[in-house]
């Protein structure tokens, strides 16, 4: 069994790790840590749990792990992973905090970067995209929900060199924010729906753009626009009345023509192998997601215009979160991928 443990138990995502790796059949859950929470049990931040280990600082929550999840916010990975990683512990850091170039990091994120020298080990723990380099990594770098859930939805056409503009506009539950999050209250968020952080603002462009990127270069189309032409797109996103979820509305306008038939071809065997990524003719709905480490994706073709429309929905808490840092743990350790992680959303 690997023993894991969990550093930001008593945050949304902390939650959410507990919830699968309680059920995944080769973790055993042996420390919990929470600053507002230190000495008492579980079940005062979850009362919905049977049995976990009590929250304990930090030290003693990590002592007994192999494997240490950081659900912290952002700066908090770059001061703790060292100590961890010295110690010989493998950790999976759900923040930002090694997934940028630290000149990037520090211009989107308003501080420097503390731990420069580790990004070069960091792994991006975007599974589908990434998973030749996860293999036995000691630091995996989780992405960001909203990047997962764009990312997904444009690289099969950044990856064939079929994409120009894009536009990009999305919305949230709530959750995303964070359990602590300001203006988030029933009374603000119910009966409304707005956006934030628009036009180039959100700090999630910077990792959207530098994975599409990625998949440009790795299907070969640098021969086409070059490194010195770097992906740019204006990205909306949304705060929208619901606890969970992200759907992502992505407009493209292409390079080249193609049909919605070849389209929804190019999609389904681009994701052939994938077990969490479905490709369908109807539209993605965030219901459909809720729960598991799913992406749901669509396609339209917009003949009057020349513009293709994809969308994608996935659980910002599981596939934009734990789920997906459960899915690195499984590369990681070279485990069935779906161990410990549901395929079929909830419903109702």
């Amino acid at each position: 069994m690997i023993r894991a443990a969990v550093v930001g138990a008593s945050g949304y995502g902390g939650a959410e790790l507990i919830r699968l790796l309680k059920a995944h059949p080769e973790v055993k859950l042996v420390g919990l840590a929470s600053r507002a929470y230190a000495g008492r049990p579980a079940t005062a931040a979850w009362p919905q749990l049977l049995s976990a280990p009590d929250f304990s600082p930090v030290e003693d929550a990590v002592a007994g792990a192999e494997v240490v999840f950081l659900a912290t916010p952002n700066g908090v990975a770059m001061d703790l992973a060292p100590r961890l990683l010295k110690d010989g512990k493998r950790v999976i850091d759900l923040s930002a905090d090694f997934r940028l170039d630290p000149a990037v990091f520090e211009a989107w994120y308003g501080f420097p970067h503390r731990a420069p020298d580790l990004l070069k080990e960091a792994r991006y723990g975007l599974v589908e995209l990434h998973r030749r380099e996860l293999a036995g990594a000691r630091l995996v770098a989780n992405p960001g929900c909203y990047v997962t859930a764009a990312t997904l939805a444009l690289a099969p056409l950044f990856a064939e060199g079929l994409a120009g503009e894009v536009l990009l506009s999305a919305a949230s539950g709530v959750s995303g924010a964070g359990r602590d999050a300001e203006g988030t209250a029933f009374a603000e968020t119910n009966e409304d729906f707005r956006p934030y952080r628009p036009a180039g603002r959100h700090r999630h462009t910077p990792e959207i753009e530098q994975n599409l990127g990625r998949a440009r270069a790795q299907g070969r189309w640098l021969r086409t626009w070059g490194p010195e032409d770097p992906v740019r797109l204006t990205f909306v996103p949304h705060l929208a009345p619901m606890t969970r979820g992200i759907l992502v509305t992505a407009f493209v306008r292409p390079v080249r023509e193609l049909k919605e038939a070849g389209l929804l071809e190019l999609y389904r065997g681009f994701y052939a192998d994938e077990p969490f990524v479905a490709v369908g003719e109807g539209l993605p709905r965030t219901k459909a997601v809720c729960g598991a480490n799913a992406v749901r994706i669509a396609l339209r073709a917009d003949a009057r215009t020349g513009w293709w429309v994809v969308f994608s929905a996935i659980d910002n808490l599981v596939k934009g979160a734990a789920g997906q840092a459960v899915q690195n743990l499984n590369a990681v350790y070279r485990l069935n991928e779906t161990h410990g992680l549901a395929l079929e959303g909830l419903w109702p």
